[in-house]
């Protein structure tokens, strides 16, 4: 009856809100420099955001064929269990819980305080040590009232305020973008695009680093397949929704660049900290000041998403055994998890408070571009072994999963200098918490999700030998078999 409650809480319409509103967020204020950076020219940077869209399309397709062809929520993690790869489902459930989901929050809901702040800071004088705390308490003043907001029904508050939301995103963007087009066109503010690729930097591991940072602002096309239970008509919302929300942030990212360079120079543009503020301050003198508190509105539909992902990755784990089953707990007339938005809200404030949230974003990063080439393998796998999909299920040609892999092999690239390092460090930091806390050496630690068999020898001593048991048995819901569908 829960599951049955929680179902078809999402329209169409509110999920290409979800799609466009997680999308257009932080990235188009701070990915803008970073690709003019590694490319050196307004040309080459254009080129590299229409590019990124399309390795966006190629993504979007593969999570569409999986969402249509697995209908549970919990995204990739729901993916690689049902190709019965359970150990590195569990891993990326818990990392993602642990570290991703949280670090997220504690990025975006700094950013959209330091943003209330600095409007603030126009009209007010805030002292140096206040200004801290202040951060902090806004920060987790805005993650209470956001999850508080998806504690109840999806279909009545949150999906209405993400689109509520996303309609002010839009129109943030469009007064950026009617600006700039107006500098363009009356005012004949052209001249940064008379030598469009004058300097530009064609080294490979440049491009790649600056492909790098134009995908981070199209991140979240797949936002709807953490909740794919929650979908009406998955099979016509799913693809409407992604695709036309990366259709709709291409063009605001294209024209918003375009808009930056009619009045900025590629000095100007480098050396500016927030394009967009430098930007209103050159065209809309009167706008700056408020400049701010539209960019934590914009921010704050980012972390609505940010809520419900994390959630129902969390619930899809204790659903399939892996996660505490309080976790598995929803709402009685909502459906909502409110358990798993609580845990998840309480790490994101715990991560608040943590100094090097660099090395974390990096660690993070990484761990998200490792699950994402698992998923993709998982579904070569699946289609090699012909494991039973949703009979309605959209199914791409066997080119499009194959290219979205080369892509995201081609994203290692940056990684390649760091790479052996950041094992060392995650290895030797992962056996020490598991000693501390556990009392355990990692060689004898064995997940609760196994089942062992102890025998000792005449010595006394143990000698664990362990087998792997499927987290859920196939044959008591069906999910691994035709039946289920």
């Amino acid at each position: 009856m829960a599951e049955s409650r929680r179902k078809h809480q999402i329209s169409t319409l509110a999920a290409v809100a979800y799609c466009a509103g997680d999308m257009i967020g932080s990235g188009i204020f701070i990915s803008p420099t970073a690709i003019l950076s590694h490319t050196g020219s307004i040309g080459l940077s254009l080129v590299i955001w229409v590019a990124c869209a399309c390795t966006a399309v190629i993504g979007a397709l593969v999570w569409i064929e999986l969402g249509t062809g697995i209908r549970r929520s919990g995204c990739d993690f729901a993916y690689l269990s049902h190709a019965e790869w359970h150990f590195l489902a569990v891993a990326f459930l818990w990392v993602g819980f642990v570290i991703q989901s949280p670090c997220v929050l504690a990025i975006q809901s700094i950013a959209l305080s330091e943003n209330i702040i600095g409007g603030l800071k126009i009209y007010v004088t805030i002292d140096r040590g206040l200004q801290y705390f202040l951060n902090k308490a806004i920060a987790i003043a805005i993650l209470i009232a956001l999850g508080t907001l998806n504690m109840f029904s999806l279909k009545k508050w949150a999906s209405k305020f993400q689109i509520v939301a996303f309609a002010a995103k839009i129109i943030t963007t469009c007064i950026i973008i009617f600006t700039g087009l107006y500098f363009l066109i009356f005012k004949e503010k052209y001249h940064s695009f008379e030598s469009a690729f004058a300097n530009s930097n064609w080294n490979a591991g440049e491009i790649v680093l600056a492909m790098y940072a134009g995908s981070f602002a199209y991140e979240g096309w797949n936002i709807l397949n953490y909740g794919m239970e929650e979908i009406a008509n998955p099979k016509r919302a799913l693809p409407i929704a992604a695709l036309s929300g990366i259709l709709i942030s291409a063009t605001v990212y294209v024209l918003m660049n375009v808009s930056y360079f009619s009045l900025l120079t590629v000095e100007e543009f480098k050396a500016a900290d927030a394009v967009a503020v430098a930007f209103s301050k050159k065209a809309l003198s009167s706008f700056a000041p408020v400049l701010p508190f539209f960019i934590a509105l914009l921010l704050m539909s980012n972390l609505n998403t940010t809520i419900f992902s994390g959630s129902r990755f969390l619930l899809a784990g204790a659903q399939r055994g892996v996660a505490p089953s309080i976790f598995a707990l929803t709402h009685r007339s909502s459906g909502s998890p409110r358990i798993a938005i609580v845990a998840e809200l309480a790490f994101g404030v715990v991560m608040l408070f943590t100094d090097d949230l660099t090395r974390l974003i990096s660690y993070m990063s990484f761990a998200g571009l490792l699950e994402r080439i698992s998923v993709i393998f998982a579904l070569f796998y699946m289609r090699y072994k012909k494991i039973p999909m949703h009979p309605d299920a959209i199914r791409w040609p066997i080119i499009v999963p194959r290219l979205r892999s080369l892509d995201l092999l081609c994203f290692c690239l940056p990684f390649q200098a760091k790479l052996p390092q950041w094992l060392i460090n995650i290895d030797e930091k992962t056996s020490s918490v598991i000693q501390k806390i556990f009392g355990l050496e990692p060689s004898t630690f064995v997940p609760e999700e196994f089942e062992t068999e102890t025998e000792r020898d005449e010595n006394g001593d143990s000698d664990r030998r362990s087998s792997i048991r499927k987290l859920t048995n196939p044959e008591d819901d069906g999910y691994y078999t035709s039946e289920r569908f």
